[in-house]
């Protein structure tokens, strides 16, 4: 299985960078903290799992877990954290096949989506609902967006489809 590292490292590299500073600029932080990630002498902290996994569009929970197995200190609460991965990496394998099947099966042709002209943002779910189950949970109550993902809140997704309607 994949250490944090194995994780930053990959973010480091699907971003470009080449120095720890620019690495630390990405993920907003200090070049100490990259060095100290990268040299192991500490841990990515929670909020830095989040950003990579960000970065590499993955579940966070993936690198929280890899990171939380690689500081526990007793060996029972690491093989929990080790069980805790594997479940989860099972499941999204299921989920993933399951949804690139329908999403390949209900995807339009290309010939019927040049005619479309309008953009429909449909969900079954309110958007405190999806946010938490998509993504970390902290939305920021200021602008309504989504502080890790950027995504928008209910009323901006429906005033957008309002706009594309028109």
């Amino acid at each position: 299985m994949k250490k944090s590292l194995d994780y930053l490292l990959e973010a480091k590299e699907k971003l470009g960078v080449e120095s720890d500073y620019a690495l630390a600029k990405a993920l907003k932080t200090t070049q100490q903290t990259i060095s100290n990630y990268i040299n192991e002498k500490s841990k990515m902290d929670d909020y830095h799992c989040i950003l990579v996994a960000d970065v590499l569009g993955i579940d966070p929970m993936e690198i929280i877990a890899a990171a939380q197995e690689e500081r526990e200190k007793s060996e029972e609460k690491k093989e929990f954290w080790r069980d805790f991965r594997r479940a989860r990496g099972g499941i999204t394998g299921v989920v993933l096949a399951l949804t690139m099947g329908a999403t390949m099966a209900l995807s339009p042709t290309p010939v019927k989506a040049q005619g479309s002209s309008s953009v429909y943002i449909m969900s079954n779910l309110g958007f405190e609902d999806w946010h938490t189950r998509r993504c970390c949970g902290l939305l920021c109550r200021a602008s309504s967006i989504c502080c890790i993902t950027k995504r928008y809140s209910l009323a901006e997704r429906k005033a957008i489809e309002i706009s594309a309607a028109s």
